[in-house]
């Protein structure tokens, strides 16, 4: 009989303390499968999957359950949580915040301890069970009527919203929105439109009119769960404290849960330090908070306390807690300050109250407000480092010019070129006296100067016979151009001779008159 080497069904996860991510589903957690760790001897043949025994595929199973990384597995959690907020938050003659259902599905989740792996896609499904609008194709109201066949629609939204998260927004190879706020809320809220422009939309299941029902219906500030008439709308008064609540509400849940995440980390921080330095021997530090439970305990608190009060536009304070509570939710690398996570709550506020109109009833929308923000954030220091990088560049450009300008004075007082002129008042008698003097005094160039520009000549050698010759024949060059210049006529020439014979004439002018006969 062949043995079998034992075969592990558990997996360790090893969770680095140091590690600092935005999401618990972002910690690559690696486990072995099943197969991989069975083993046979090296004279025995694989065995087919038939001849595995049932108690191995049952611990496959559980242990894929338990994990919660296989695609499938996301989906049916997914499933599974937005039911249970859908029933939570419409079954029954109750009426249930919608963000009360969501935050109370989440806390459950991620207090339970065999479904803590679960708390990503759990709040995913939270988020996609949190709306009231499949099946409402009339005014939209907290009376809606719950059919069986709205559970269905439901089932098909989350199995959409699973795929958009396992296999584009989670995808490894992607990555999209790593970090930023409201990033499972905007899966949630891509899922949603998807399915409307294609399933939703065409069959009648949710009207058309949803996208922009704010702008044919009444929707207050913050988008409250009730619709009233135009006869009954409030005054610009309520609308304004409604709005001043939304604000404050976002950025009191956006600086509190990011201020008690950045406190916890540092505290860890120095633990580490204080382990490294072996003054905490024996003590391990303790393991970071997670990013999703501490903004979702933050704002159960805060609805709690606006209950209590029963404070009429409390359901717009509720939409702001939820809001901030997703801003708080981002990584601490990419907010890493308290003063950045209000920025953030505050930009992420002004897309709630400017997105009031539209995408009304959506799941998700709350997190894609705070998405808006994030993203906004991002964009405009950005922008404001480009600005200053450009303002520093020219301002160096601007001190290198002065810089030139000086170096050039200074060469320029040490060495003055041609250019520079000194005026000097004077007479204009004096000026006119100089001036003659200088005419009668300027003579025009010889031309046969030497020129700068002409190259001198190299001398020939020559013998002391030649150089005679040469000056001889220069002599006699200058003396006949001095006869030539100067003809002087003596009154011998014109005299007539005694014998008749004619007027006499020079030899210079007989040979000149010979050269005129012969050339014509």
């Amino acid at each position: 009989m062949r043995k079998r080497n034992h075969i592990s069904t558990q997996t360790s996860l090893i969770e680095d303390p140091h590690h600092t991510e935005s999401d618990p589903e972002e910690t690559t957690i690696q486990p072995s499968h099943p197969i991989d760790d069975f083993t046979l001897d090296s004279d025995a043949a694989a065995p087919s999957s038939r001849s595995l025994p049932l108690h191995f595929h049952a611990a496959s199973l559980a242990s894929h359950l338990k994990q919660g990384k296989i695609w499938w597995v996301k989906n049916l959690t997914i499933s599974i949580a937005a039911v249970f907020t859908y029933s939570y938050n419409n079954v029954g003659n109750h009426s249930t915040n919608v963000q009360i259902a969501i935050m109370t599905v989440i806390t459950l989740v991620g207090a339970t301890p065999f479904c803590s792996t679960h708390l990503i896609p759990a709040a995913i499904g939270a988020f996609a069970g949190g709306h009231n609008i499949i099946g409402s194709t009339g005014l939209i109201d907290n009376a809606n009527e719950i059919h069986y066949s709205n559970f269905g629609w439901l089932l098909l939204l989350s199995f959409a919203v699973g795929m958009v998260w396992c296999f584009i927004v989670a995808n490894p190879r992607w990555n999209i929105l790593d970090g930023y706020a409201g990033r499972l809320g905007t899966t949630t809220f891509i899922g949603m439109n998807l399915v409307m422009l294609t399933i939703f939309g065409p069959l009648g299941v949710v009207d058309w009119d949803r996208y922009y029902y704010g702008m044919v219906q009444v929707i207050h500030i913050a988008e409250e769960d009730a619709t009233l008439p135009l006869a009954s709308a409030w005054e610009w008064t309520e609308e304004a404290e409604l709005a001043i609540g939304y604000v404050l509400a976002v950025l009191w849940l956006g600086i509190i849960g990011g201020r008690t995440r950045i406190f916890h980390q540092k505290y860890i921080a120095q633990q580490f330090e204080s382990v490294d330095k072996g003054s905490g021997a024996g003590k391990q530090p303790p393991t970071p908070l997670n990013n999703v439970l501490v903004p979702v305990l933050w704002t159960m608190l805060s609805i709690f306390a606006v209950n209590v009060t029963q404070y009429k536009h409390g359901a717009g304070l509720f939409n702001g807690f939820a809001v901030g509570a997703y801003v708080a939710m981002a990584s601490l690398q990419k907010i890493t300050s308290t003063g950045k996570f209000a920025v953030v709550s505050l930009l992420a506020a002004g897309w709630g109250l400017a997105l009031t109109p539209f995408f009304v009833g959506f799941a998700g929308k709350s997190g894609f407000t705070s998405m808006m923000g994030h993203v906004t954030h991002e964009i405009l220091v950005n922008l404001l480092n480009r600005i200053r990088f450009l303002w520093k560049l020219r301002q160096q450009e601007q001190e290198m010019q002065q810089q030139q300008q000086q170096q050039q004075q200074q060469q320029q007082s040490f060495s003055p070129t041609s250019s520079e002129s000194i005026v000097v008042e004077e007479d204009p008698e004096t000026t006119n006296t100089l001036g003659q003097d200088n005419e009668a005094n300027f003579e025009l160039p010889n031309e046969h100067w030497p020129r700068i520009d002409q190259k001198p000549k190299k001398e020939k050698f020559v013998t002391k016979y030649q150089r005679r010759q040469q000056q001889r024949l220069k002599h006699l060059q200058q003396h006949e151009e001095d006869e030539g210049s100067q003809i002087l006529h003596h009154r011998a020439w014109v005299a007539l001779p005694a014998d008749g014979d004619g007027v006499w004439q020079h030899s210079l002018e007989q040979n000149a008159e010979k050269q005129e006969q012969d050339i014509a």
